[in-house]
């Protein structure tokens, strides 16, 4: 009997037969190309460990954008995306796992030269300040209000990647971004030493790789429990640590 129950529960993952696709944005060190145009990072090395487990079949594709990301996970054209902080609007099209992977911590950065200049308790200390964010990102509450009050300068544009460029070229006095992510883009572009952030967090928030609705079917919900369940002992044996050591992360339990 106990071998039959063991069966039964693994069924909907063996007839798992359709590739999943897993989308995400350019985001290094979580998610870019190798100099073969392959997708690497941590992110993508996470799901790769979890579902070659599960000996479910994946392909990823980045995209260059949080908007064309968003417009796939709602037509169906990705099976996952990866990484999303939870935010309730969201779940009209997607579905989140118990289990997140990261928690990101962000602040904001501005320039070196600047740091005395710009502080931030609340948010209306930079209303004085030019204002970069970047379309489809989940921010707090408090800044996705103030996107529409006048006495703010910002400025939106699609691709996160710019934004640090933006900051250095004296185009923006102030981004908001993720340690990791900011850190990672800084040392890629050589921006060391040029930028650094204001002490007090924006928010600190758990990361998820979710489920869109538009692909979900009767199998779904057995896939999640696995993925939650590979995922929880990944963090318990140390090989989540492991990946985000390979490039160079501070682990953060999630």
């Amino acid at each position: 009997m106990r071998r039959f129950i063991l069966l039964c529960l693994l069924l909907p993952l063996w007839l798992q037969a359709k590739e999943l696709v897993i989308g995400g944005t350019l985001e290094p060190p979580l998610k870019f190309l190798d100099d073969q145009a392959r997708p690497c990072g941590l992110d993508v090395d996470m799901v790769t460990a979890i579902f070659g487990k599960l000996k479910v079949p994946i392909r990823i594709e980045l995209a260059d954008s949080g908007a064309r990301l968003t417009r796939n996970a709602e037509t169906g054209v990705y099976d996952l995306v990866m990484t999303h902080s939870y935010k309730p609007e969201r779940e009209s099209y997607l579905l989140y796992p118990k289990q997140s992977h990261l928690r990101h911590s962000w602040h904001f950065f501005v320039r070196k030269a600047d740091m005395r200049k710009i502080h931030y308790d609340t948010l209306s200390d930079l209303k004085p300040w030019r204002i970069g964010v970047t379309k489809d990102f989940s921010y707090t509450p408090e800044l996705t209000a103030a996107l529409a009050d006048p006495a703010y300068h910002f400025q939106e544009i699609p691709i996160n990647q710019l934004q640090l460029r933006k900051l250095n070229a004296g185009r923006i006095d102030a981004v908001p971004m993720p340690l990791v992510t900011a850190f990672a883009q800084i040392k890629e572009v050589g921006l060391e030493g040029k930028l650094d952030y204001l002490p007090k967090p924006l928010k600190t928030s758990p990361y998820y790789t979710v489920w869109t609705r538009a692909r979900a079917d009767a199998g779904t919900p057995a896939l999640m429990a696995a993925y939650d369940a590979e995922l929880l002992h990944m963090k318990r044996d140390g090989r989540l640590k492991a990946i985000y050591d390979k490039y160079g992360i501070p682990y953060i339990a999630p």
